[in-house]
């Protein structure tokens, strides 16, 4: 009886544990993209993404933009090597996630409140049936 009870008060703690929100320090944010997951997270501050995103490419190089460097389509179509490939994926992985990124800070800008806080469609839908009605 005592194991069963302790056993569904540790899972209360862990779950109250695991749902507290996380806080970053921007080492971290200079360290590893942690914007990538933040803007997937629908509870996040618009301006802590802001911050994690400029804070990580303040220390790494931003790639440019697909075929924006001249040659750089034919380099890629000759047989690179392991080590060249493997750089051209991450690569093309972080343009994918700065193009993400770029799309919903667009798509988001309109809902900012002041202190940061991005209106749930569910808010966004309230505003919108008001002024309709009015």
């Amino acid at each position: 009886m005592k194991q069963g009870f302790l056993f569904i008060v540790c899972i209360l703690v862990f779950i109250r544990l695991s749902a507290q929100p996380k806080v970053f320090s921007d080492k971290d944010y200079t360290k590893n993209p942690l914007w990538i997951e933040m803007i997937k997270d629908t509870t996040t501050n618009f301006f802590e993404v802001e911050k994690a995103y400029k804070l990580y490419f303040s220390v790494h190089k931003k790639p440019a933009g697909e075929h924006e460097i001249i040659g750089e389509k034919d380099k890629n179509d000759k047989f690179p090597t392991k080590k060249e490939r493997k750089k051209l994926e991450q690569e093309n992985k972080m343009r994918i996630e700065v193009k993400k990124y770029e799309h919903w800070h667009d798509m988001m800008l309109p809902y900012v409140q002041q202190n940061g806080h991005i209106l749930t469609p569910s808010e966004r839908l309230k505003i919108w049936a008001q002024q309709k009605s009015k």
